[in-house]
């Protein structure tokens, strides 16, 4: 970036090449906007830029992933829990009848209802949404 008497566009760093001087650290914004507002920056100041833009992303992403949780909880609070039958959830899951019977046990979302097994279906969402990592 130009040597400029300005502090419009970010912090005034110190040059770390031969030439003499501060330098104006574009904002990312202008970066996006004009990819050629980096030409006059050294590898440091393009590495702590870099940085930044990263843990920007990281944060909006972490944002959008609450956003997303927070949806699907309001979604599901607004649907009433149905409880399913055992093939059903031996569709939803992919596996066969005979799976579910055998590990009706070890799935939290089982719930006692006679000697008839059933499966909350919010538990069921919850279930898989964990194992997907979301």
């Amino acid at each position: 970036m130009r040597n400029m008497a300005s502090t419009k566009g970010g912090a005034r760093v110190p040059r770390r090449s031969e030439v003499a001087g501060l330098f104006v650290v574009p904002k990312l914004e202008e970066v996006a906007v004009d990819g050629g507002a980096t030409e006059a920056l050294d590898a440091h100041t393009t590495d702590l830029l870099e940085t930044t833009a990263i843990a920007a992303l990281s944060a909006l992403h972490k944002r959008k992933l609450t956003l997303a949780a927070e949806a699907g909880l309001a979604s599901q609070a607004r649907r009433p829990d149905r409880l399913l039958k055992a093939k059903e959830v031996a569709e939803r899951l992919g596996m066969g009848i005979d799976w579910v019977y055998h590990n009706q046990l070890k799935l939290p979302f089982r719930v006692r209802l006679g000697t008839v097994p059933r499966f909350s279906e919010h538990g069921l969402d919850d279930f898989i949404r964990k194992r997907q990592g979301t």
